[in-house]
């Protein structure tokens, strides 16, 4: 069977691939449709199938302005861009992607990555590179013109560590979570999705600046030094002993630069910690309905089930029994 759609669902411009092949049926239209869904969705390039059984492939992808967003996945193939595809056409992209599930290998300028789940890449399209999946994989993608790195960074094609892994906890890193998050967003609410993607250009440069040692000054330092923030109380919001204090010696800053670099979520830290943990606990009470409410006040970061239903009436106007009961229908505010 053999079978795939190409659309544009709603106002938000989301397109969506889907292809789907059983055993023996590699050699024709199935790749076809696979390769020309991804060459559609970003630039030409060539696909080879790399086992005789199953296919799928998918692509969920949106365009905000320069910037592009999608996630993509399939089974075990290679993916080039050669010479030949690069002269098709006169667009120049870095493209970045962060592996969800699986492995894959990115070779680039001489240089072979292994990107594994939580890590991020960069490519440039105007060179010739490709990348070989030995199982099922899963990414998310990011897309913006070469033109818009030099004007905004003054980031040349040559400066771009094509083919480097970027570790989720380097300081280049913190910029995978933004990225990761906004591709989620572009599924659930494309409309966020376009407001944030603005920020993604320089946050990129950001990210490469870091990772070739370059340091990162002005607004794109604030932009990222908020990110950082927002990373680390979320990577440590279930401990009840994370205060303030606690959260600027993590970060590195002195309290009076961590309000600042918060200052446009219009409340201090302490304020946003209880939101993080809020949104924690909604997420245990919905997947986990036999754990009791004491073991989510708990597992959520609070020191007391009393502190608890204090924040979660602050933040929702309800208690979590009642929230449990909705199946989660009630959001933060």
């Amino acid at each position: 069977m053999v079978s795939g759609e190409f659309g544009v669902v709603g106002l938000s411009g989301i397109r969506r691939i889907e292809v789907r092949g059983g055993d023996g049926e590699y050699s024709g239209r199935v790749f076809e449709q696979w390769e020309a869904g991804l060459s559609e969705a970003y630039v030409p390039l060539a696909v080879s199938p790399r086992t005789s059984g199953r296919f799928t492939g998918w692509i969920v992808h949106g365009t905000y302005g320069d910037v592009e967003l999608s996630q993509l996945g399939a089974t075990r193939q290679r993916v080039d861009r050669t010479r030949t595809l690069i002269a098709r056409t006169d667009d120049e992209f870095l493209h970045t992607s962060i592996q969800l599930t699986g492995r894959g290998w990115l070779h680039q300028d001489g240089r072979v990555a292994e990107v594994g789940p939580g890590e991020m890449v960069f490519y440039d399209s105007t060179r010739p590179y490709h990348w070989e999946f030995e199982g099922d994989w899963e990414m998310a993608a990011v897309q913006v013109p070469l033109s818009r790195l030099r004007q905004r960074a003054g980031i040349t094609p040559r400066e771009i560590p094509t083919a480097t892994a970027v570790a989720q906890r380097s300081p280049a890193g913190v910029v995978t979570g933004f990225l990761r998050e906004l591709t989620d967003l572009q599924n659930t609410a494309p409309e966020q999705a376009a407001v944030l993607a603005g920020s993604a250009v320089d946050l990129l440069a950001s990210a490469i600046s870091l990772t070739i040692g370059r340091t990162v000054r002005g607004e794109p330092a604030e932009t990222l030094s908020r990110r950082r923030v927002m990373e680390f109380m979320r990577r440590h919001c279930r401990d009840p002993r994370l205060t303030v204090d606690g959260i600027a010696a993590g970060c590195g800053v002195s309290r009076r630069t961590l309000y600042r670099v918060l200052e446009q979520f219009d409340e201090g830290p302490a304020t946003l910690l209880r939101r993080i943990r809020i949104e924690y606990s909604c997420g245990l009470l919905t997947a986990r309905p036999d754990l009791p409410v004491t073991a989510v006040a708990h597992h959520s970061g609070f020191a007391t089930e009393r502190q608890f239903y204090r924040a979660f009436r602050i933040e929702l106007g309800m208690t979590p029994a009642a929230y449990r009961a909705t199946g989660g229908a009630a959001r933060t505010r």
